[in-house]
């Protein structure tokens, strides 16, 4: 009589076995502040690590980070350590107990020093520091500008004097990280203040953000290593061409819209415009260079009569830094039997792949053009420094002497 009872306890102990292993695997690969669902960076590199180590070059990953000193040190030494307002108060970069701090002297008098907590920018065009004041992150006065390897006043501060108190909001998070946890506070009959949960803080654009959640992949995957084909993950290639735009419109078409609800809720195969307020205001100003691209790019022949998304052109797992010839290509793959590429090719017979950037359809079509919203005061205010973004309204310029 005892056999049955004792085949009936192991069935029990083997299905609780494998419940809890499952459990177990799920808190391992679902450790992540976004929830359960989320596998973590970390776990995808284990199994793509070529994918993600040539991610880590990128521009993406690299748009916003915690100040990394080594980094900030070099900066320092390149761009000075004093920058002078108009109103003879100055900043000093300046290194305490084993940090660097952005302090500003009046009179030769410290008025107020704050240290750099977060980095915002990739650098390679700009990067803006913000330091951590309780639960909120606010903006420090200065900016590094590579055009000029020197600082400039932050975005939205004056050249006239020195500022500290332009708070960040999450939404800047939503484009320049993968994920800050918020709740919003009652602080007056009228007002609402957002509270910042420092250790949620997913720094750059992850894995995640534009392949979605992970753990259930995750844990397929361990479970059936033979399993060749991705199962519980959206391929981007299987979107369809607006969803494919709108995983990318997430960031590079603006944030200056009401939104509805967060965009780090966000799932590649979601319509972006069920995030946002109808936007009843005029469209006929021309986008500007900065975080317009998806609207540039629409106004473009090229995408009217194409069936080209933004991944025809850009690879998002690598550094773009310096690939023009690759870009370049990417015109010709369309356009080599066009009577003005031909022209072009037969002007300079001798032009191969790898010297291609001889004929650069970018800098005549894609041209470099100045933000309207966006510029820099040298020290003491004494230059307005233009903010050059390449346009991606692909066009017919008039060519500039």
């Amino acid at each position: 009589m005892r056999q049955p009872k004792t085949i009936l306890v192991t069935c029990l102990l083997v299905v609780l076995i494998v419940f809890f292993s499952r459990c177990f695997q799920q808190n391992t690969s679902g450790n992540d502040p976004r929830g359960r669902q989320y596998a973590g960076t970390q776990v995808c590199m284990s199994c793509h690590k070529d994918v993600f180590t040539s991610y880590t070059h990128s521009n993406h990953y690299k748009t916003s980070s915690a100040i990394n000193n080594d980094s900030l040190r070099k900066i320092i030494a390149t761009a000075a350590d004093h920058f002078y307002f108009t109103d003879s108060s100055y900043i000093h970069m300046e290194e305490k107990n084993g940090a660097f701090f952005q302090s500003n002297f009046a009179d030769g008098k410290e008025v107020m020093s704050a240290r750099f907590d977060v980095a915002f920018g990739s650098g390679e065009k700009a990067q803006t520091f913000a330091y951590w004041q309780g639960d909120k992150v606010m903006e420090l006065p200065l900016t590094y500008f590579a055009g000029i390897r020197g600082w400039a006043n932050s975005p939205g501060y004056s050249a006239r004097h020195a500022s500290y108190d332009r708070v960040i909001e999450s939404q800047c998070f939503e484009c320049h990280g993968s994920f800050i946890g918020r709740q919003f506070v009652q602080s007056g009959a009228l007002k609402v203040e957002e509270k910042l949960d420092r250790s949620s803080v997913i720094y750059g654009i992850d894995c995640e953000r534009c392949h979605g959640p992970a753990a259930e992949h995750v844990d397929y995957q361990t479970e059936h290593p033979s399993e060749k084909k991705a199962m519980y993950m959206t391929s981007i290639k299987s979107l369809s061409r607006q969803q494919q735009l709108d995983v990318c419109a997430n960031c590079h078409s603006g944030n200056d819209k009401a939104a509805m609800k967060s965009l780090f809720a966000f799932r590649p195969g979601d319509t972006l415009s069920n995030y946002y307020y109808p936007d009843f205001e005029s469209n006929n100003k021309e986008p500007d260079v900065h975080g317009r691209q998806l609207q540039l790019l629409r106004a473009s022949i090229c995408f009217q009569r194409s069936t080209m998304t933004c991944n025809t052109c850009h690879n998002a797992h690598e550094s773009e830094k310096d690939q023009t010839a690759k870009f370049i290509s990417k015109c010709m793959d369309c356009h080599h039997q066009s009577v003005h590429a031909q022209d072009m090719l037969k002007a300079k017979p001798k032009i191969t792949s790898s010297s291609l950037v001889a004929v650069n359809c970018i800098d005549c079509h894609m041209p470099l053009m100045q933000s309207k919203i966006i510029s820099f005061n040298s020290e003491a205010g004494l230059k307005n420094i233009p903010y050059f973004l390449r346009t991606h309204r692909i066009a017919i310029y008039k060519q500039q002497d």
